[in-house]
């Protein structure tokens, strides 16, 4: 179903939720005590009720109350007798809400240290000379002569689309995507995905997963809707990305296995790094070799009344692919660095070949109290899985991380190792 405005709470059903163990429960006590505030931080919940209605009920906890309920939380893990993996992964999660507790009490926190707890990862600065090498190289690929930008500019105008026009390309594309994602794994009965268009909204795309296997996609026209970039947008968000993993990990680990820890889904932790890594793969996976530019030339283009070029596609692409991490240095710039915000959109514009609108929305994000860390998430959960899935047979590695709990540091020590 498309629409542009859905009530989420329409979705949910009553299918039973298992009760969570002691661990769980002081897991999701402790998340919705932050998200009280810290508005945003459980981006989704579908364990028991009571649970949360009881974190909910009367005042707030202070600050204070949550350093101490995860630092209670750090010193129970190691001795539940928790499998390895399930130990590893709750004590990443608690570092990081414990490190949002601390920030709440009027700790100061280093901007590295912030994203390096927050998502266990090291963020790393990437060299100019690497973005100056992707510009020379989209000099090359793009048609015309002159300023890089310029040309830039026009190429993704040409793929601009109304909402109309994108809304009757959602269908072929998730039908397509889903089709293919079912070849590679899986997916739990009844799962289902809902599309709406949206404004006003830092990003461009979200995915709310509802519980039950359902979620619901938003789309933000504040930003140009482009033919050329949905079908990875929708691959990012439902098929095999977002809503593929939190449907079969939903079922598999808490359903299944009755880890609460999945009955409920945080920004600003580690698991953050995996989610956004699978879903920036996404289209890679169930498009792999340059199937995306032809399938999309032939099957959604006409559409929208445009020719397509997959092989002009496919290299303006891969070099704009070193691009990926330009929001993160903007934002060590912006918050490590005190760069004024004039400076960093500047940049935005120089290296992301945009105009200062779009470039001024990209600081949105970056600038946000909740998402300022989060931007790194993208290119290094991609630039971490895409690694370890070169190790070893690709489709097969990618499923595990559809079912299994990892860390970043874990994959981290599997490439070294």
């Amino acid at each position: 179903m498309i629409d542009d405005a859905i009530d989420e709470g329409a979705f949910m059903t009553q299918q039973t939720r298992p009760a969570l163990d002691r661990l769980s429960t002081d897991y999701v006590t402790l998340a919705f005590g932050l998200e009280r505030h810290i508005p945003g931080t459980v981006d989704a919940y579908y364990g028991p009720e009571e649970v949360k209605a009881a974190v909910l009920a009367g005042s707030p906890p202070s600050p204070e109350t949550l350093v101490q309920q995860a630092e209670e939380l750090l010193r129970g893990i190691p001795t539940s007798g928790l499998p390895e993996s399930r130990a590893q992964y709750l004590t990443a999660q608690v570092r990081a809400l414990h490190l949002a507790a601390r920030r709440l009490t009027g700790v100061p926190v280093d901007y590295r240290d912030e994203v390096r707890i927050f998502f266990d990862i090291e963020p790393e600065a990437t060299p100019a000379a690497v973005f100056d090498d992707a510009v020379r190289a989209l000099d090359e690929a793009l048609p015309g002569e002159g300023d890089v930008a310029a040309r830039m500019i026009a190429w993704r105008k040409q793929f601009e689309v109304p909402v109309v026009v994108a809304r009757e390309a959602i269908a072929p594309i998730a039908d397509e995507a889903r089709r293919r994602t079912a070849s590679l794994v899986e997916l739990p009965a009844g799962e289902e995905i809902d599309y709406a268009f949206v404004s006003d909204k830092p990003w461009s795309g979200y995915n709310w997963y509802l519980g039950d296997c359902r979620s619901l996609v938003e789309l933000n026209t504040d930003l140009p809707l482009r033919i050329n970039t949905l079908l990875g947008l929708l691959c990012h968000e439902g098929y095999p990305g977002h809503h593929t993993e939190h449907a079969i990990k939903e079922q598999t680990l808490y359903q299944a296995q009755g880890y609460g820890e999945h009955a409920i889904q945080l920004i600003n932790t580690p698991e953050c790094v995996i989610s956004e890594g699978i879903a920036t793969l996404a289209e890679t996976i169930v498009f792999p070799d340059g199937e995306a530019e032809a399938w999309r030339a032939a099957q959604i283009y006409p559409i929208a009344g445009i020719t397509g070029d997959p092989a002009r596609e496919a290299q303006t692409a891969g070099a704009a692919r070193h691009l990926r991490a330009l929001g993160a240095n903007a934002a060590l710039m912006l918050h490590a660095d005190g760069v004024p915000a004039d400076e960093v959109v500047a940049y935005l514009m120089r290296y992301g070949l945009c105009d200062e609108q779009e470039a001024r929305h990209r600081l949105r994000f970056i600038a946000d109290p909740l998402w300022r860390a989060y931007v790194f998430t993208y290119h290094a959960g991609r630039d971490l899985l895409d690694a370890w899935l070169a190790r070893g047979d690709r489709n097969a590695r990618f499923v595990r991380l559809l079912r299994e709990q990892v860390t970043p540091s874990q994959i981290a020590a599997e490439l070294r190792g």
